[in-house]
């Protein structure tokens, strides 16, 4: 009896101690999250309505003539953004190292950037790896999406933009049903229409 005392005893001992490790797992996490979530938010902002996001080149005025001024509009925004990031301090803005037109174009950025609705930056952002490591048209289930940009990053850090663990969590969900959604769709039109997509595949691929 004295045995089996001392094992229930040792049993509840390791199950304390268990619940000890979990929960300051769970306060390391929380605490990691509320330091980070925002400039990760901005970063993904960032890769998606940045600098890097404006793609056109001054070749692009002769080739899009009808578009001239939004080309000169684009580059001219490319190029603001590049002078305003160049003062920020990471990912908080410095408005005191700015001149007048640096500061306006910061404060939009940054309305812009507070407006902006969580959910579908990280969709957008979504494509944006999609294309970028060129699984545009392989379109590979979510979850092995999300494996190949961590892969790709080094960490899972890139995606962690939420606050909180539970919205964080929740959008996850919304995002893997909408993108397997989509998915689904794009492969049944792409095996219907198996000529029209090889087409698009070779335009894609030639140089």
């Amino acid at each position: 009896m004295a045995i089996s005392g001392l094992d229930r005893r040792a049993s509840k001992l390791e199950d304390s101690m268990e619940s000890l490790r979990q929960q300051k797992v769970t306060e390391e996490r929380k605490a990691w999250r509320e330091a980070n979530s925002e400039r990760l938010k901005w970063e993904m902002f960032l890769r998606n309505h940045g600098p890097v996001s404006i793609e056109y080149s001054e070749e692009d005025l002769e080739k899009y003539p009808d578009e001239k001024e939004d080309i000169k509009a684009a580059i001219a925004c490319r190029e603001m953004h590049q002078k305003v990031l160049a003062k920020y301090k990471g990912h908080i803005v410095d408005y005191e190292a700015m001149d007048p037109t640096e500061k306006a174009f910061a404060y939009l950025l940054e309305e812009f950037g507070m407006c902006m609705d969580t959910y579908r930056l990280f969709d957008s952002d979504i494509y944006y790896w999609q294309d970028k490591l060129g699984l545009d048209e392989i379109r590979p289930p979510f979850i092995e999406l999300i494996r190949a940009i961590d892969q790709h990053t080094g960490s899972s850090d890139w995606r962690e933009i939420c606050y909180l663990q539970e919205n964080q969590n929740f959008m996850m969900e919304r995002l893997f049903e909408n993108y397997e959604e989509g998915r689904a769709k794009y492969l049944k039109y792409k095996a219907e229409h198996p000529v029209e997509t090889n087409q698009s595949e070779t335009k894609t691929e030639a140089p």
